[in-house]
């Protein structure tokens, strides 16, 4: 059972469309007020893994992932233009940052591919091996949701730290712009990771 724990870490917290926004967030406003968004992770990751822990990999098969893909990435676009056209110079920790609620973290990560390489192989592969059914499934779900919570949590916090580390807020612009220009790359990457190679 300590596997599923590890693995779930070693996907969920590294960096990712849903950290790196977390991260971006953080800079510009006190953490406490990402709580929302990263509830909204774990709320999907939760979902996710109590639909696939039931139904199996039957309900999501190969040839939707690219749908939902497709559906992730634009939403990554939408929100990678919020950062960069956000009025950085000024980085107010209020005004200048995207408003991230609970609602887009539900979206963000019920349409998150990198959710999926978390979920399916836990879902389908560790729970069944390790003798996870019935109500294990929930308790497990929840755990792991909770687990989801702490990866943007956390990201939110180091972005805090940073910001109040940068002497110079000219310097806190232009990592703005260098999150932005990291989570355009995620979104570019996860099109062709996970649309073009699956539909060639």
């Amino acid at each position: 059972m300590l596997g599923i724990i590890f693995y779930a870490i070693g996907v969920m917290y590294t960096p990712g469309p849903v950290n790196i926004l977390s991260l971006t967030n953080g800079m510009q406003r006190a953490s406490y007020k990402h709580v929302p968004f990263s509830l909204g992770v774990a709320t999907a990751l939760c979902f996710w893994f109590l639909l696939i822990g039931y139904t199996g990999s039957a309900l999501i098969s190969e040839k939707e992932l690219p749908i939902i893909a497709g559906v992730g990435v634009c939403f990554i676009f939408y929100l990678t233009y919020q950062i960069l056209s956000s009025s950085g110079s000024a980085f107010d920790k209020d005004s200048a940052a995207v408003n991230l609620t609970y609602k887009e973290g539900l979206l963000m990560q019920l349409l998150n591919p990198k959710c999926m390489l978390v979920v399916l192989p836990i879902a389908t592969v560790h729970f069944p091996a390790v003798g996870i059914e019935g109500g294990g499934i929930v308790v497990w779900s929840v755990l792991l949701g909770c687990l989801g919570f702490g990866a943007p949590f956390l990201y939110s916090v180091f972005g805090s730290l940073l910001s109040k580390s940068v002497i110079k807020t000219s310097y806190l612009t232009y990592v703005n712009y260098l999150m932005g220009a990291m989570l355009f790359f995620v979104a570019v990457d996860m099109a062709y990771q996970h649309i073009y190679l699956e539909l060639i």
